[in-house]
């Protein structure tokens, strides 16, 4: 059988994380109105940047004792170490691609002990709450991490591009992958424009399937 050279490009928010970290946020510290913010950005009338610049002009807090405190309380998919461990010995590239920020996914990797690459907007804590994307496209300004611009900047010659998500974000990514793993607005979207996609719960899902891809069976 044909060896395959992946490179995988994986979402954080709902994905990695079981959870949306930056909803758990905006739930547990802004103030009432940012319902119709995100709303509005679901419907693409506001960027990521300004959706999130106007979100967090709504919180009550911007003390960061206070964002790691819940952080704490995010568990991470129950595959997803063990998907770390079948990429590193098999050396295929992993990174993760996040619309979400830093601050709480390399807290969230170091409490796991993953060390792992990944691109994501920058939080500022001080004066005020404010966020910068270093990632974003030139030519669009709906996402403020572009993840399909570093997919394809990221992937080498000869390389069959998989991504792994479940939101909004990784629309335009997922379109021009290979192979794609979805689940929840990922997946639905991929059945709306005729996107083959496979659907999985967590990565223990991912990982059957690609030991049945490359004729590892259940190993």
């Amino acid at each position: 059988m044909e060896k395959l050279n992946y490179a995988f490009f994986v979402d954080f928010d709902g994905t990695i994380a079981a959870i949306d970290v930056c909803e758990a946020l905006v739930t547990a510290f802004s103030q009432d109105g940012w319902q119709e913010l995100n709303e509005k950005w679901e419907r693409k009338e506001l960027s990521t940047l300004e959706c999130a610049r106007q979100t967090f002009r709504l919180f009550k807090t911007s003390n960061p004792d206070d964002f790691f405190s819940l952080l704490d309380k995010v568990a991470i998919d129950p595959g997803f170490s063990n998907f770390v461990a079948y990429c590193r010995e098999r050396n295929y590239p992993l990174t993760i691609l996040s619309d979400g920020y830093d601050y709480y996914i390399e807290h969230i990797l170091q409490r796991e002990g993953l060390d792992l690459p990944y691109c994501a907007n920058k939080l500022h804590f001080t004066p005020q709450l404010d966020i910068e994307a270093p990632y974003s496209s030139a030519s669009c300004d709906l996402c403020g991490v572009c993840k399909l611009e570093l997919m394809e900047m990221r992937k080498k010659p000869g390389q069959k591009t998989v991504y792994i998500g479940d939101g909004y974000s990784d629309f335009c990514p997922a379109q021009r992958a290979d192979l794609v793993f979805a689940k929840t607005k990922l997946y639905q979207h991929c059945l709306t424009v005729g996107k083959e996609a496979i659907y999985f719960n967590d990565f223990r899902d991912v990982l059957l399937e690609l030991k049945r891809l490359s004729g590892e069976g259940a190993k």
